[in-house]
């Protein structure tokens, strides 16, 4: 062939590719305690993070300060994993063994024994809780004041009248308002069964003497208790409560659970492992962490957290129990026990040092060591743990597995306060879980919660919920409304009016998606700052709500649908959809709900569209009046459709917009605005009663002629002669003619009083006024 073709081989090959320049995007950083700052997140294993929190001891009601720590942990494990999209493997423990558990149990169980013996009230009965009261009032009110207990009336009436001094106690003491009232219920109780033994309920003697009983018990009987089930069962109930409490708040279980009592053998082992690595000692069938030994020695550092309170005794002591600072043989005031030998009246078990019992700080590092191995991404708990239990925690591990950094990031929650005081039982701000949410739900806990920063502290007040639940609202009506546009979209969706709708207005609208999405991503990143990243959505909700109604009713529904869905996914990763049900398996492959037909769902919309129908049908073949459809129409929309959820919006075009909002929420409303409706009611007609009031009281006035007016009034003794025809006055009692001033002022009452009186005769013929 004589031509060429002018496709060559080089034509047919792809040009270069480009590699996109992407803009940087900030990374995930952390509040890390190791460091006090926000460091780069980098697990150890990728995309595998492991992550040890420290659990409740259970022995009482879960509180408020306990919620401020699961909840805002909860936030941060469901960023981190359903966010971020790390696989977090998260472990969790119980501390059943504590010397609280052990005391509280020991006191409950000799005071029940005893109310249980206590058929009647005798003399025997009347001193023991003397005995008990006095032993109690000496240990608790000997620093306060030495005559209390010798002059208890007088000192309790001194306290009871003098406020400003039982709030200097108070703050002096922070026990003492609880230690008084104990001691006031007790010593009533028992001067009353004085007088009456024979009419004193025995049940009710022993209940108002409890807590002094209690401790009395505890001194005498408490090596008389052997029975473990004593012991396990406390801690088992208050397990199940704890689980309850955070059930209802949303928290997430955590992937492996660890019990102490189910990890004495390893803690045996632990314990053995750091003696023979040097690092502690035994004395008396206890065993001691040699801190001394530890700080310093082969490159490892004693309170990495805390370093400012080594030495801090009065800490230290603490950390050990109530039963624990009894024990003897410890070489430093600064060494803390990894295990206690238990006496008489306490659980113990085998182990090389004799029968005894783990120390409160060596389970922690034993059960996350057995789940997690020689090192951990991250370990979370609250504040107040920081010194000395995670600082012991950190030495005793990095003394068994002879490393440097056990944990990478500490992350510590804020401490919660109760209206600007620290929570506490003697001061009577202590709220327990389900009395916040017989006040508060769930959700609007969690929302208090977002709207603070997790490493910060927190003032848990009325006004600071007001806040959060006025944050709920906004989202709430967001998310009706975006509902109703959207379903009422999809009976529309393929008509089209020949032009595109994405013009300036969706596109400005887009670009504010984007903008916020990227804002509350750099949120998160900044050690998950979820009182940004919510701010950042609320500000979406109020953008999208102006582009709502400057779109009117040409709005682009995908950019609401967007919008909406992005809002809401967020809010489900921060946990605020509330508890799932099942998150094991797929949905069913034919979709709605199992068990439920779609006749059950219809059927109670469909009754009230029948009987709707039949009377419209009923009303038109009487010829009723319009005023009577459109009141039926109100009763469908106010009433019939309220009790199914369904709210009816009216609208300029004649189309109402339909929303789907509880049953009750919408008779809260109706009744709201029924009331709002008879207070202004109420508030007009008492205005309208305060003004005829006023008229009468002004009409009144009129009930004296003009023509009388300057005989009869109090002063008519100045006056020597009066206008024939008015009354007014001419001249004064000397007969000297007014001034022209005095007169023109006169005149002016005169005429006032004529008008005022014309009224007033009016009126009266009408018979409004007698």
């Amino acid at each position: 062939m004589s031509g060429s073709n002018p496709t060559t081989a080089a034509s047919r090959k792809q040009p270069p590719w480009r590699v996109p320049e992407a803009k940087p995007v900030p990374k995930l950083k952390l509040y890390n305690s190791m460091t006090r700052s926000k460091t780069e997140f980098i697990p150890i294993d990728g995309n595998q993070v492991t992550w040890y929190a420290c659990g409740p001891t259970v022995y009482d009601s879960t509180h408020i300060g306990h919620a401020r720590n699961y909840v805002s942990l909860d936030i941060l494990h469901r960023v981190i994993e359903d966010y971020f999209g790390y696989n977090v493997l998260f472990v969790e423990n119980i501390t059943d063994i504590d010397d609280k558990i052990i005391k509280r149990a020991r006191q409950n169980h000799l005071f029940n024994n005893f109310k249980a013996a206590t058929t009647t009230v005798s003399p025997a009965t009347i001193a023991k809780a003397e005995e008990a009261w006095k032993i109690y009032a000496e240990a608790e009110l000997k620093a306060i004041d030495a005559m209390a207990v010798d002059q208890w009336a007088a000192f309790s009436e001194k306290i009871n009248k003098d406020a400003t001094l039982k709030a200097s106690l108070t703050t002096a003491h922070p026990k003492f308002p609880m230690h008084f009232s104990a001691l006031q219920e007790a010593f009533d109780t028992i001067e009353q069964a004085k007088k009456s033994p024979a009419t004193t309920d025995p049940a009710a003697f022993c209940d108002a003497n409890k807590t002094t009983l209690s401790n009395l018990l505890d001194k005498e009987l408490s090596h008389t208790v052997s029975d473990p089930k004593v012991f396990r069962d406390l801690a088992a109930y208050w397990e199940g409560e704890f689980f309850k409490d955070m059930d209802r708040l949303g928290v997430r279980r955590p992937d492996v659970l660890t019990r102490v009592s189910e990890y004495v053998p390893e803690i045996v082992t632990f314990v053995e492992k750091i003696i023979s690595n040097g690092y502690a000692y035994e004395a008396e069938g206890s065993v001691y962490f040699d801190t001394a030994a530890f700080d310093g020695k082969n490159g490892h550092h004693y309170a990495k957290l805390a370093p400012w309170s080594k030495g801090d005794a009065t800490l230290m002591e603490e950390s050990e129990g109530s039963l624990g600072i009894k024990l003897s043989g410890k070489k430093s005031s600064m060494d803390f026990a990894l295990w206690k030998a238990s006496k008489s009246g306490e659980p113990a078990w085998d182990s090389p040092w004799g029968p005894g019992r783990p120390g409160w700080h060596i389970e922690c590092s034993v059960m996350a060591s057995e789940v997690l191995g020689s090192s951990m991404d991250i370990h979370s708990g609250g504040i107040d743990l920081a010194f000395p239990h995670h600082d012991n925690e950190l030495a005793q591990s990095e003394a068994y597995h002879q490393c440097h950094q056990w944990v990478n990031y500490f992350t510590h929650c804020g401490h919660l306060h109760v209206e600007g005081q620290k929570m506490s039982k003697s001061l009577k701000n202590f709220i327990t879980v389900q009395q916040a949410l017989e006040k508060y739900t769930p959700r609007q806990l969690r929302y208090f919660f977002l709207l603070h920063q997790w490493d910060n502290g927190v003032d848990f007040r009325d006004t600071s919920m007001g806040e959060a639940i006025g944050v709920e609202t906004t989202f709430n009506n967001f998310f009706v409304n975006a509902k109703a546009m959207i379903a009422e979209a999809k009976h529309t969706a393929l008509e089209s009016t020949g032009r595109h709708n994405f013009r300036r207005l969706e596109l400005d609208m887009t670009a504010a998606l984007k903008e916020r999405q990227n804002a509350v991503h750099a949120a998160l990143c900044d050690s998950i700052n979820t009182p940004n990243a919510m701010s950042e959505l609320l500000a979406l909700v109020s953008r999208t709500n102006v582009y709502i109604k400057d779109a009117g009713k040409d709005l682009n529904i995908e950019i609401i649908t967007k919008v909406a869905q992005y809002v809401s996914k967020m809010l489900r990763t921060f946990g605020l959809d509330g508890t799932v049900s099942d998150p094991v398996g797929l949905a069913s492959a034919e979709g709605g709900v199992a068990g439920v037909s779609a006749e059950d769902v219809a059927l109670p919309y469909l009754q009230v569209l029948s009987t709707f129908r039949d009377t419209v049908r009923r009303y038109a073949r009487e010829g009723r009046p319009a005023q009577e459809l459109l009141a039926l129409s109100d009763k469908l929309r106010d009433e019939d459709l309220e009790r199914l959820g369904v709210a009816l919006d009216d609208r300029e075009d004649g189309k109402a917009l339909i929303k789907f909002i509880p049953a009750e929420e919408l008779a809260a409303a109706r009744v709201a605005k029924a009331q709002q409706a008879a207070e202004k009611a109420a508030k007009k007609a008492e205005q309208a009663q305060a003004q005829a009031a006023a008229r009468l009281a002004k009409l009144e006035k009129g009930r004296l002629s003009h023509m009388d007016m300057f005989r009869l009034a109090s002063n008519a003794d100045e006056f020597g002669s009066f206008e024939e025809g008015t009354g007014i006055p001419l001249t004064d009692k000397e007969g000297q003619e007014l001034a022209k001033s005095r007169r023109k002022k006169l005149t002016k009452e005169w005429e006032a009083q004529k008008k005022l009186h014309e009224d007033f005769l009016v009126e009266k013929e009408k018979g409004n006024i007698a």
